[in-house]
């Protein structure tokens, strides 16, 4: 047996915001293991404020491949990439990887979030004094998507913070860390479901809800809506609050579900999408039988909140 090789390939582009996403997509199509967006954004903190300030700098895509990464991979990098279109040119880097221990690595860019009026987005490992009226979700994400860091999910969060009723019946699609779903639950909802993909994601969800000690609470599973509905005796209907924080492509392909999911007059919270593709997930939203009542962003980002009519 030939010994283990443990070394690992990076391709990094660098391009304008608007391609982040494109880069992102080929980047995977070329066989990437893994594939990271690093938005240029500047954190800003005031007294009692956070806010990101997007910097005039390109944003940097990095892309993981394990060895051997031979010229033939490389050149499917390459391809991959000239095979799209570009808003604005971008630089290519292809070079090894230095070994880090990424389980504590990304901890240092992770930090307690204030969302909304009330909410609180901690790490479990960070200390944090509880004020009077706010609702603390304590966070270890691990590799699931759903830190508050992401301008997505703080979007989401603060609908559910604006439009979550006590005891209101909550689905959340693609649960990643199970932030959603545990946030709803210790806002005020009655019962909660989640799903994800992606079980070992959801074994992290679990982990989370029962580190806020609402594990009992909340129901989870690996799946999605549709032929993937993991709960075959219970029909996948009369949510009052319908949660997905996907993708356009995603939302596209779920849109008629996730609609079907909310009970007549009830809410869809959709994002996970930049906010150029925001015409094409209205549309899609709108033929599914929702109507929109509130469109918010956070830097490239959008959020809508829509209505089954």
């Amino acid at each position: 047996m030939s010994p283990r090789d443990d070394r690992w390939y990076e391709a990094i582009v660098r391009a304008d915001a608007r391609d982040a996403d494109t880069a992102a997509d080929a980047l995977s199509v070329a066989g990437a293991a893994g594939v990271s967006i690093e938005p240029a954004l500047r954190i800003m903190d005031g007294a009692d404020f956070q806010y990101e300030e997007r910097m005039d700098v390109p944003w940097t895509v990095r892309a993981s491949f394990p060895a051997p990464f031979e010229a033939s991979h490389e050149q499917a990098v390459r391809d991959a990439l000239a095979a799209r279109t570009f808003v604005a040119p971008y630089e290519l880097e292809i070079r090894e990887a230095a070994l880090v221990d990424w389980a504590e690595e990304w901890k240092k860019f992770y930090r307690t979030q204030h969302i909304g009026g009330r909410l609180v987005v901690r790490p479990s490992w960070e200390p944090y004094e509880e004020k009077p009226g706010e609702v603390v979700v304590q966070l270890d994400p691990g590799a699931a998507f759903g830190t508050g860091e992401h301008a997505t999910t703080r979007l989401c969060l603060a609908a559910v913070e604006a439009h979550l009723r006590p005891d209101d019946r909550v689905l959340d699609v693609g649960s990643g860390s199970g932030i959603l779903a545990v946030a709803s639950r210790m806002l005020g909802a009655g019962q909660v479901h989640a799903v994800d993909i992606d079980a070992e994601t959801v074994a992290v969800a679990i982990e989370n809800a029962e580190r806020n000690e609402v594990g009992e609470q909340i129901e989870f599973a690996a799946g999605s809506l549709g032929p993937d509905w993991p709960w075959p005796a219970r029909a996948p209907e009369g949510y009052d609050l319908v949660l997905a924080n996907i993708s356009s492509l995603v939302i596209g392909r779920l849109a008629s579900h996730l609609a079907a999911a909310a009970r007549p007059g009830g809410l869809v919270v959709a994002s996970g999408f930049i906010q150029r593709d925001a015409d094409e997930v209205r549309g899609h939203l709108a033929e599914a039988g929702l109507v929109q009542i509130e469109y918010a962003t956070e830097g490239e980002w959008g959020c809508f909140v829509a209505r089954r009519g």
